[in-house]
């Protein structure tokens, strides 16, 4: 069925991953724009949330090691 889709490159690079109790902690970057995001699964059975990070002045977190490219 997709097989005719092209494959992109993997746009998300993980900076660290974290279980406290039973909720999972994903932080992500994207390599394209260099927004930084946390992702949180509380159990198997919820959704995923896909929030960006916040930077002082309620901006979205740019990684300065992503960022210009």
């Amino acid at each position: 069925m997709f097989n005719n889709i092209p494959q992109l490159p993997p746009r998300f690079d993980l900076l660290s991953a974290q279980r406290i109790c039973n909720s999972t902690y994903v932080t992500l970057v994207d390599k394209v724009t260099g927004v930084t995001y946390v992702s949180v699964t509380h159990n198997v059975d919820s959704s995923t949330i896909m929030q960006p990070l916040l930077d002082k002045d309620g901006k979205p977190y740019v990684d300065p090691r992503y960022s210009g490219k």
